[in-house]
């Protein structure tokens, strides 16, 4: 009988996990949004890809719900090359990011768009190819 009862247990339990982890993960969804958002982008491209999209979307859907003051933008490019294209670059990549945000409910007069200084940003290549979105309350 407690062999039976151990197989019943263990076939109950391996039913029972995917389910409690499942429910675990539902409520990390219902965590507070975030006031700081980065997409990040492929080397000389000014287009995300479906997961930046869906983080910028996550950062308009979060400022919507916080009713947010301002939202800000702030592209950065490489900092190797011709300082002119890269500001352009850095530029593109911030006002990609502002379209979707406005496409997906921002009002435009509460958006703000920047290049980050070189100095601001962390020395790695792939923080030279970001955007940073920052929501004030």
């Amino acid at each position: 009988m407690s062999h039976r009862f151990a197989n019943l247990r263990k076939s109950f339990l391996k039913a029972a996990f995917p389910l409690t982890v499942i429910g675990l993960l539902a409520g990390c969804t219902t965590m507070p949004p975030r006031d700081s958002y980065v997409v990040f982008f492929q080397h000389d491209s000014v287009k995300l890809d479906d997961v930046g999209q869906q983080v910028v979307k996550q950062a308009a859907d979060a400022a919507l719900s916080m009713h947010a003051s301002h939202v800000y933008v702030l592209g950065s490019a490489e900092k190797e090359g011709d300082s002119a294209q890269l500001k352009d670059l850095a530029t593109t990549r911030a006002l990609e990011v502002v379209e979707l945000l406005e496409l997906d409910g921002i009002d435009p007069n509460l958006i703000s768009k920047d290049k980050v200084p070189l100095k601001d940003v962390d020395d790695s290549v792939l923080a030279y190819r970001r955007v940073s979105i920052k929501i004030a309350r």
